[in-house]
């Protein structure tokens, strides 16, 4: 009797599938999606170039990538907001740091759509409308988040506290051995 139940569940073991995925850490992809995808992208793609020393022509090209999205019911990205700049994200990191671009207007405004992004993705992690791995990935590479704890280290004095010297000089006095007889302590 016993042999035929380990035999049992034996089979129930083998038959299961790997537990534990929830359905949020599950591509969840539906039939037209990536048609969806691809559509959004090319419209965006097929935006004219901008003159990026224009501040207000970025600035017009920020707000139209948004609308974009918005009337495609597709979240923004920093790769959609780099594609409808006609630019590499890095070149628009670069552009919003003022290492390259001689107009602080045109860096403020990118400043401007990075911190939208920002909050973007602040809002789709703490209503759980991103995979939260994948949310935690961009915004550690797009948004400067880092996983870290501060430590403050405070040094051990093993003189106690240091206060005035005399004081230090007549707390060891005594320990301190004195040569009475001209021999060098050391040797």
């Amino acid at each position: 009797m016993e042999k035929k139940n380990t035999e049992n569940v034996g089979e129930i073991v083998t038959k299961q599938k790997r537990p534990g995925k929830s359905a949020q850490m599950q591509p969840q992809t539906n039939p037209g999606d990536n048609a969806k995808y691809i559509r959004h992208s090319l419209r965006v793609a097929k935006l004219d170039k901008v003159d990026l020393s224009d501040s207000q022509a970025v600035e017009d090209r920020m707000y139209e990538y948004f609308t974009i999205c918005e009337e495609d019911d597709m979240k923004p990205s920093v790769a959609g907001l780099a594609l409808a700049f006609d630019i590499d994200r890095r070149r628009l990191w670069e552009i919003r740091e003022g290492k390259t671009g001689k107009n602080p207007a045109v860096s403020e405004t990118l400043k401007k759509a990075m911190k939208l992004l920002d909050l973007q993705m602040v809002d789709y992690m703490q209503n759980g409308k991103i995979n939260p791995v994948s949310g935690i990935f961009l915004m550690k590479n797009n948004f400067g988040y880092a996983d870290k704890q501060e430590i403050v280290v405070t040094p051990n004095n093993p003189l106690g506290e240091v206060g005035d010297i005399k004081q230090i000089e007549e707390r060891y006095r005594d320990s301190v051995p004195i040569d009475t007889d001209g021999f060098d302590i050391d040797e």
